[in-house]
């Protein structure tokens, strides 16, 4: 995604802040900009200006103690989360709080997936772990996609959780059938935002579906965190059809129960 002004204003006063004399903060990424993020001894010199401004975010976030994930230069989820944290403690000086249930119904349940909560996850599925788990698979994706922050990148596998791995396969096949390639591409339904990720949930304390290899993202992009129906790509009527292939299997769309993270779909049901 291209930096906004907002983005590399926030550059320019950490840059300043930290001593690098960016000049004025102004949002436009010019040569004083470029000089001053060549100061900061952990952004590779090889990077592109915009993989630098965005790597100094993250590394500005991490040392304010907000998790941005890989300090990468790569402006993914993770790192727009975390900017969002970054900017509200920046004005009020503290992180947001929890914007929504952190243990959240449908009544088709085929797989028995069970109810989010953690204890019930791990009965379910086995603890969630940062490496080494047993229970996370390989698997081949039904069509190619591409990684939503970096499309120039194409995938044909993912890992995720045994137990949902058929599940998957038969949604995203069903998905194929439906909707044919090209129509997969025009809809953006190719763009990954992940599986697999040991986190907790934004602003949370509590883990995130995703650190059992249960829940999937797609396109955060067009469909952010806290968008309802009136801004996220996937409330449209073309993506119905996407999400009756995955309720068919009892996995659940925030976004359609819910009204926020339209990215996301899980194999938990909401507790309430």
């Amino acid at each position: 995604m291209a930096l906004s002004v907002e983005i590399i204003k926030m550059a320019q006063s950490i840059l300043n802040e930290k001593g690098h004399n960016a000049g004025d903060i102004d949002g436009i990424a010019g040569d004083s900009t470029a000089a001053a993020l060549n100061k900061v001894n952990d952004l590779p010199k090889s990077w592109s200006l915009e993989k630098k401004i965005t790597g100094l975010i993250q590394l500005y976030a991490k040392g304010r103690g907000i998790d941005p994930g890989d300090i990468d230069g790569l402006w993914g989820q993770r790192t727009q989360e975390a900017y969002d944290q970054l900017k509200h403690q920046l004005l009020f000086g503290h992180t947001e709080d929890p914007w929504r249930p952190e243990e959240t119904t449908i009544t088709t349940n085929p797989n028995n997936w069970p109810v989010q909560t953690q204890a019930a996850m791990n009965a379910f599925y086995g603890p969630a772990m940062a490496t080494g788990n047993p229970n996370l698979t390989s698997m081949n994706l039904p069509y190619p996609m591409v990684i939503a922050w970096d499309p120039t990148k194409t995938i044909t596998k993912i890992t995720c959780h045994k137990k949902v791995k058929d599940s998957i396969i038969k949604v995203l096949t069903n998905v194929f059938d439906e909707y044919g390639i090209e129509k997969i591409r025009a809809l953006r339904l190719h763009y990954f935002g992940g599986c697999f990720n040991y986190r907790l949930m934004r602003g949370g304390t509590q883990l995130s579906t995703h650190s059992w290899g249960i829940a999937l993202d797609f396109d955060p992009e067009n469909n952010q965190l806290k968008w309802g129906r009136d801004r996220a790509l996937f409330a449209k009527p073309d993506y119905i059809k996407w999400w009756e292939c995955w309720e068919k299997e009892g996995w659940v769309s925030l976004g359609r129960q819910r009204n926020y993270d339209w990215m996301h779909v899980q194999a938990a049901k909401l507790n309430s």
